[in-house]
């Protein structure tokens, strides 16, 4: 090998690392261990101490002014010193363990050689001889040939150790070099040796001063979590050194959980907390990823979450801060996610206590809410698939606990709660998102197509759940439950255009749900009480439309043999058409309802067209320009078309008041038409394709808006 140099580099020798003694390298990592902390404590002293010391003694001008800055300077020179001496005892100390492991390998080996009668030369050749007694034995090639393949193996195993030493001594080597860095009048800024392991406990010795840290001590802790959370070796280190008042481990953990959450929350760098404690949550998901910790070490975190915190009361708040720390900022692994959640559902249903008894009285408040499940579900959000196993109907009864036995902070009363908090059943509600879409709803993920079965199951089981049996039963949907609940059902719109615009004998396609046309209308009604949730379930009957649409090509708007449609487009128009009728039935309804006044019913409508408006198209996956221009076209033309009025007073036909779908759907329909080379003269003929589209688009939008409005909703 070569050095930086291009010179002949010295390798370590079988003979060097046989005879060395390394407490030489260990004492000089203890050194500059001590270095480091009396650096550290030198850390802000000297701009503290002497500048606030000639400042009381009335130093003032250009001079001070100057004397400071030298002094910030010296200050920052102190704080890199401590981070190259901190570095250098690291890189020291590793070394020293990397030579003594490589050093008991060989010593293994050499041990093993003699007592198969082989000696070990001074440079570390093997050398076996044939015992007397057997040289004249018929088996004597056989025994050579035995030991000639042991004295072989021993031999590579002594290179091999002589290679670990080598290779730890141009780690060194390399570290301390890019320690002293370039400059000759200042430390290096970025220590290269530092490492993960030395960051971990520089970590841990921060986090245990909490609340007093100094403004410099909480950036340097902010700077090392953000650098390192994502890295195995740190976090590994940093949760097995915590130690809080004497309790370790999983213990000493959710105490750092409740300090830290706490701070986040206080009025004292309140940002910077926030900052270590998120970086905390990934701290947790990198360790545990893959069963880092091992599983006596998750077996007693669970342990420890079960247990009663220290309130006199008895109520557990151990639970409530390590899931608050898993919803915060981490994105953990499957299995992880799964055998914390399952012990938790567990622990709550099997409890003789509940809700605020169990887990005291923030599990219902509107500040730093208790509720363990809320963080789990955060959690559980932004990892689909571990969403996905953990509600399958078919592993556990997790869904139906959650959906129909528990009872969740603020229920019957969610929709009271402030705007700026997300309740526990939100956090549910997006995590069913999570399960049913395949997408964590709070990224920019591409949309997961086709849903299988178990995320067609959870979503068809969620529906009904909150559907009702009538007319009374519209806005049963929980308030936390509204906008997660628009998502999927926009998720599944090639499924619930089916559902609306057909009279179907059984299960809907592509994802055969079951949910029937009344349940899901009810539904959609409860999620509308959240104006937005109609933008979203609107445009993406848009999109569905636009996108059947564009599966037709020039030949289907010409008329049959007879003058008449082709079968296929008109059982689309008509879907259409009844489809967007039912959804404009929703609309009205929803007004109607909020029509205390006739500026009440204004104000509603003003918002839900708000949302229409301001909400812009997403472009629909897998299709072309022509498709995403159907729905551009449809969009527009609802969002203008739905300003009119609707009075409180409706009598009669909704249709002859309302009619945005129907000029959605017109719009859509021409703009095919002509992009098929359908020309005016044809527009305009009487009985042609394009009237007897239209005629059907009118009817069944008419139909559908009629007998929804009617029937699902009780409306005279």
């Amino acid at each position: 090998m070569e050095d930086q140099k291009g010179e002949p580099g010295h390798m370590v020798s079988f003979k060097e690392l046989h005879e060395a003694d390394f407490s030489g390298i260990t004492d000089a990592a203890e050194a500059w261990a001590g270095v480091a902390k009396a650096l550290t404590a030198l850390d802000g002293r000297v701009a503290k101490d002497l500048t606030s010391t000639a400042q009381r003694a009335g130093w003032k001008g250009a001079a001070a002014d100057d004397a400071t800055k030298v002094l910030q300077t010296v200050d920052g020179d102190f704080k890199q010193a401590s981070a190259v001496a901190t570095a250098l005892a690291a890189i020291m100390k590793t070394a020293a363990e990397d030579f003594a492991a490589a050093r008991r390998d060989l010593d293994t080996a050499i041990h093993d050689a003699q007592s198969d009668n082989m000696t070990v030369a001074a440079d570390g050749q093997v050398n076996w001889t044939l015992p007397k007694e057997t040289r004249n034995d018929p088996d004597a090639e056989k025994l050579a040939q035995t030991l000639a393949a042991k004295a072989e193996a021993i031999a590579a195993r002594l290179t091999k150790a002589v290679e670990k030493a080598d290779s730890a001594d141009q780690r060194a080597t390399a570290a301390l070099q890019g320690d002293i860095g370039t400059s000759t009048t200042a430390f290096n800024p970025t220590p290269y040796g530092g490492g993960p392991v030395a960051d971990a406990n520089r970590a841990k010795d921060l986090m245990a001063k909490a609340g007093s840290l100094s403004d410099p001590q909480l950036k340097q802790l902010q700077d090392i979590m953000a650098a390192n959370a994502g890295n195995k070796d740190f976090s590994t280190t940093l949760l097995n050194g915590l130690d809080y008042g004497g309790k370790t481990g999983p213990d000493a953990l959710l105490e750092y959980s409740k300090v830290y959450d706490g701070l986040a929350h206080g009025n004292h760098n309140a940002k910077g907390y926030q900052d270590v404690y998120g970086n905390l949550s990934v701290v947790l998901a990198t360790a545990t990823h893959d069963g880092g910790m091992g599983k006596a070490w998750e077996d007693g975190l669970l342990a420890a979450a079960r247990r009663p915190g220290g309130s006199a009361a008895g109520f557990n708040d151990n639970y409530p801060a390590l899931t608050a720390l898993m919803g915060a900022k981490g994105t953990y692994d499957k299995a992880f996610l799964l055998k914390v959640g399952n012990d938790l559902v567990d622990y709550e249903r099997t409890s003789k206590t509940k809700g605020e008894d169990l887990w005291g009285p923030n599990w219902n408040g509107r500040v730093n809410q208790s509720d363990p499940m809320g963080g789990l579900m955060n959690a559980f959000s932004r990892n689909p698939e571990a969403s996905k196993d953990f509600f399958d109907p078919g592993k556990s009864k997790n869904l139906d606990y959650l959906l129909h036995d528990r009872k969740w902070p603020f229920q019957g009363n969610e929709q009271n709660v402030p705007a700026d908090f997300t309740p526990s059943r939100s956090a549910f509600g997006y995590a069913l998102e999570a399960a049913t879409t395949g997408r964590d709803p709070h990224s920019d993920q591409p949309v997961v197509r086709p849903h299988d079965k178990v995320m067609s199951q959870i979503m068809d089981e969620t529906m009904k759940s909150f559907a009702g049996t009538g007319p009374g039963d519209k806005t049963s949907l929980p308030a936390g439950l509204r906008r997660p609940m628009a998502d999927m059902i926009a998720d599944y719109a090639a499924d619930t255009h089916e559902i609306l615009g057909k009279d179907l004998y059984g299960a809907s396609q592509p994802d055969g749900l079951t949910v029937n046309r009344e349940q899901l209308l009810r539904l959609i009604r409860g999620a509308v009480e959240d104006p937005a949730a109609f933008a979203v379930i609107q445009h993406a009957e848009t999109q569905e439309i636009a996108r059947r649409l564009d599966g037709y090509g020039p030949d289907a708007v010409k008329p049959d043999a007879t003058g008449g449609v082709n079968h296929g487009l008109d059982a689309l128009v008509h879907e259409s058409g009844r489809t967007l009728g039912a959804l404009d039935a929703v609309y009205a309804d929803s007004v109607v309802d909020h029509a205390d006044s006739a500026k009440s019913a204004q104000d509603w409508q003003a918002k839900m067209n708000y949302h229409l408006l301001g909400t812009p198209l997403n472009l629909i996956p897998g299709v072309g320009d022509i498709a995403q221009r159907y729905a551009d076209i449809g969009t527009a033309t609802y969002a203008d078309a739905a300003k009119a009025k609707i009075d409180s007073k409706l009598q009669d036909n909704l249709s002859s008041h309302f009619s945005a779908g129907q000029q959605q759907l017109k719009a859509m329909i021409d703009y095919k038409l002509i992009m098929s080379g359908v020309d005016h003269q044809t527009m305009d003929l009487d009985g042609g394709v394009p009237q007897q589209l239209q005629r059907t688009a009118g009817s069944a939008y008419n139909n559908g808006i009629d007998t929804t409005y009617r029937t699902v909703f009780g409306r005279a």
